[in-house]
C-alpha cells in the first residue's frame, strides 16, 4: 500500500506533466495505481468525439501493437451516457519508479502518435 501511496504522486504528477497539456486531452483524474485519460475533439470547448469514431477503443487497440505493447482500458459514454471517451491506466501495486516513468513515456508516445497518425 505504500508503494501506491507513493508511486500513485508520482504517476498523477507526470501524467498531468506530460500528457496534460496535449490538446486532445480534455482531463486527467484519478488516485493511487487508478487514472482515467479524457478525450477530446477540442480542448477549449471539452466537445467530446463521436460515439461512431471509437477514439478510447482504437486507442486501446494501437496501445497494443508493437511500437507500444502496452494495454490500457478503453471507456466511454462519461459524457452523455453515449459521447465521451477515455482511457484507464492502473499499473500493478509492485512497479517501481522506472516503470511508472515507462509507462507514463510510453502513453504520451500513444497519445501523440495516435492523434498524428489516425485522427485527422
Amino acid at each position: 500500500m505504500k508503494n501506491v501511496q507513493e508511486l500513485g504522486l508520482v504517476l498523477s504528477t507526470l501524467l498531468v506533466d506530460e500528457v496534460g497539456n496535449h490538446p486532445n486531452v480534455g482531463n486527467i483524474r484519478g488516485r493511487g495505481f487508478f487514472w482515467g485519460i479524457e478525450f477530446v475533439v477540442d480542448k477549449q470547448t471539452m466537445a467530446p468525439f463521436p460515439p461512431e469514431a471509437h477514439v478510447a477503443m482504437e486507442i486501446c487497440e494501437f496501445a497494443l501493437t508493437k511500437d507500444y505493447g502496452i494495454g490500457v482500458y478503453p471507456g466511454g459514454g462519461t459524457v452523455d451516457g453515449t459521447r465521451g471517451d477515455h482511457i484507464i491506466i492502473s499499473p500493478p501495486y509492485n512497479v517501481n519508479s522506472d516503470d511508472i516513468k515507462w509507462l507514463v513515456a510510453t502513453v504520451k508516445r500513444v497519445i501523440e502518435d495516435f492523434f498524428v497518425n489516425k485522427v485527422k
